[in-house]
């Protein structure tokens, strides 16, 4: 670095740069949703009012349904329960006494997500659009078109 006061070119993205929220929104990621054909084991981030994020792990059930919303990195995408599972939260509350005790009081919630490779691994079933179709997101996403992602 030149002096403390310039930043590394690296480190500098112009806003002009990033993707829109139209641009995102236009992709219709949510429209694709898809349901587990059975039991799978998923891992998900945990959120506290704290300066740290945790993941874990748990048993999903077959026919649990998801719905992609936002990009996550390039290679994964932030998805939500397409319907409420109160039993499902409590399960991950407990888990989260056990594996963050010391955090479990300051829990803020919890974000699922799906990569590429889950895409291509996982057993699901597409209610509405296609894996096909959530991949080319992906792959949008990595694009100049929308750089999201380095």
């Amino acid at each position: 670095m030149q002096n403390s006061r310039e930043m590394p070119i690296f480190a500098v993205k112009k806003e002009k740069d990033m993707a829109t929220r139209e641009q995102i929104e236009a992709l219709k990621i949510d429209e694709n949703v898809f349901e587990l054909v059975e039991d799978t084991e998923l891992e998900y981030l945990v959120h506290f009012a704290a300066p740290f994020t945790g993941s874990d792990k748990c048993l999903i059930p077959k026919g649990t349904a998801f719905a992609p919303h936002s990009p996550m990195r390039g290679d994964a995408l932030y998805m939500h329960l397409v319907e409420e599972n109160d039993e499902l939260y409590k399960r991950m509350e407990e888990l989260v006494k056990i594996n963050y005790e010391q955090l479990y009081t300051r829990l803020q919630g919890f974000s699922f997500f799906i990569t590429e490779e889950q895409l291509k691994t996982l057993p699901l079933k597409f209610r509405s659009g296609s894996a096909g179709r959530v991949l080319e997101i992906m792959c949008k996403l990595r694009s100049p078109v929308y750089p999201i992602f380095p």
